[in-house]
């Protein structure tokens, strides 16, 4: 009898024992499992300044992961357009953030917007979805450090932490250790930091100058110290690593700068300029086809209506694309009148123009469990087609998009893209239900026999109780 009670107290116990195990177990669960994806963001990372500096940690980046031969990414090519195309899988004309300043005249008739200075305008962004936000709406955290539009909200929802103070990092390294200690303390699964430094240096010095060249292997200082620091908190081998840009740089000279109030009168539009294009907004929609006909003539500069502008730069269904668009020649600026020397006298660099010129290209290297190893010069693709990529790699079900996963699949370990790697998380989950599943039943079943031997037990000590009554009314 009292091996039997025993046996069932070991039951118990072992099921207590299984039930701690599993609570324990699931209990760190609350922090970010993998898959894990670290976005690094280099502004105008041109797809072959890799190819023109030294660039060692990169190197190793790429024999353990892919490069791109090049990115194509979408017109106009500009620093907001461009991120967010990459962010969201969607054109310009889709996620409504046209270009870097915007014309909106349902948010502000007055006034243009200058987007990475308006996170707080919600109408701004309401028509996206960037990837930050996609893993939050399904479970994940995400922590965004020194981007534009971080804080934003988009349709209610913010990135979960965020953080740019970090103007005296001056070689980059606070930013990443910043975007590590998410990571390693379990508060984020994705996570993105972002560097101006290559966009700085090429405005103001050429892309094709030694000064670039110098930044470019700075930025891969910054690769190596990234790669220390998450193999410092062993998280190396489990983390999904995009490098990525928006556009490249080329050549231009301050001596060939085109001036619109040379050519059309000012007070017949509303205009902005985004080097090397500008919006133009008629006052009044009779004055459109005059002011056309007054720039047309203008040497260097074409001149694009919503009916004549071409299919494949995906830039006419929106309201924020403007009636009139001019775009510099390549190696050519515009600007509205010579007060305006900022935008013009001293860049020597520029971007914005026809996404067919392979200049305007950026770079793209991988690397991590999700990827191909050593693909050094991987099929084309294009920034669209980035979104769907990332949601693959986090294994997320995509918000509506423009790009294409079939375009990008030759990037990743298993081509069979459609075939996921297995979940940590869910493996662990499944263990504990069986050894849960295993132990209740062991417990019911001990619990059954025990109540069935007691009741036997009981039966035979009533029997004998009765017999022994019997016996002694039988006594004279």
């Amino acid at each position: 009898m009292q091996d039997k009670m025993s046996q069932n107290k070991g039951f118990l116990l072992l099921y207590i024992l299984a039930m701690n195990i599993c609570y324990a177990a699931l209990s760190t669960s609350k922090k970010m499992e993998p898959p894990f994806l670290l976005i690094v963001g280099m502004d105008a990372f041109r797809w072959d300044f890799i190819d023109r500096a030294n660039t060692p940690n990169f190197d190793r980046i790429i024999e353990d992961g892919v490069r791109a031969k090049h990115v194509k990414n979408v017109f106009p090519t500009k620093s907001v357009p461009n991120w967010y195309t990459i962010l969201s899988g969607l054109y310009p004309e889709s996620h409504g953030l046209v270009n870097n300043n915007v014309y909106d005249p349902k948010i502000d008739p007055k006034q243009v917007l200058h987007v990475s200075a308006n996170a707080q305008v919600t109408d701004l962004w309401k028509a996206l979805e960037p990837i930050w936000i996609t893993n939050q709406r399904q479970g994940g955290q995400s922590g965004i450090v020194n981007f534009f539009g971080m804080t934003a909200k988009f349709n209610g929802m913010a990135a979960k932490y965020t953080s740019s103070k970090h103007r005296n990092d001056t070689n980059g390294e606070e930013r990443v250790d910043r975007i590590v200690e998410l990571f390693s303390n379990g508060s984020i699964n994705l996570g993105m930091i972002y560097y101006p430094d290559v966009d700085h240096a090429c405005h103001w010095h050429g892309p094709e100058s030694t000064h670039v060249v110098t930044v470019v292997e700075e930025m891969d200082k910054v690769v190596g110290y990234l790669v220390k620091k998450l193999k410092e908190k062993a998280l190396y081998d489990v983390m999904n690593i995009i490098f990525v840009a928006d556009h490249g740089q080329v050549d231009v000279h301050p001596n060939q700068t085109i001036f619109l109030n040379d050519n059309v009168d000012p007070s017949l539009y509303i205009g902005f300029q985004d080097n090397p294009i500008y919006s133009i907004f008629p006052h009044k929609v009779t004055k459109t086809e005059e002011i056309v006909e007054m720039l047309s003539k203008v040497d260097h500069l074409s001149v694009y209506t919503k009916d004549t502008m071409p299919p494949k730069f995906h830039y006419t269904n929106n309201d924020r694309i403007p009636p009139i668009l001019v775009m510099a020649d390549v190696g050519w600026n515009v600007a509205q009148n010579r007060s305006e020397k900022p935008y013009w006298e001293h860049i020597i660099g520029e971007h914005g123009y026809s996404n067919d010129i392979p200049k305007m290209w950026p770079f793209f290297v991988a690397r991590g469990p999700a990827f191909n190893r050593g693909l050094k010069n991987a099929k084309p693709f294009h920034t669209v087609d980035i979104y769907s990529l990332m949601c693959h790699v986090m294994r997320l079900d995509p918000a509506p998009h423009n790009g294409s996963l079939e375009n990008v699949k030759h990037l990743f370990a298993n081509q069979e893209h459609g075939e996921k790697s297995s979940n940590p998380l869910g493996g662990l989950l499944f263990i504990c239900v069986i050894i849960i599943m295993i132990e209740t039943t062991g417990l019911v079943v001990g619990i059954f026999w025990y109540k069935k031997k007691v009741k036997s037990m009981n039966k035979r000590i009533h029997d004998v109780q009765l017999e022994g009554l019997l016996d002694n009314e039988e006594k004279p």
